[in-house]
């Protein structure tokens, strides 16, 4: 995800790459917590330990995911180029 935002600061991808390789990337809900406050609020709901044997079955379904992901956003970048705007014609 960073690496894709990054390329859209550096001028590499419009804002159309740059919206279809994220949604690509599968990234799922992310949350983000803006004050001392809202952190402070965040409460634990549950806890659970995993076996090193779903540990690594997790972790190669998250490779297999971060794989195909990175085949979408190659697929993304090359479908989506050219259209859209670079990030100085946005912020002029």
């Amino acid at each position: 995800m960073f690496q894709i935002i990054n390329s859209f600061i550096e001028g590499e991808l419009t804002d159309k790459q740059c919206k279809h390789c994220l949604a690509a990337t599968n990234l799922g809900m992310q949350y983000i917590f803006v004050s001392e406050k809202a952190v402070s609020q965040v409460k634990l709901i549950e806890c659970c330990y995993i076996s090193q044997n779903e540990r690594e079955y997790y972790k190669n379904i998250r490779l297999e995911e971060s794989k195909l992901g990175a085949n979408k956003v190659k697929l993304a970048r090359k479908q989506y180029r050219g259209k859209g705007r670079y990030i100085d014609e946005i912020l002029v």
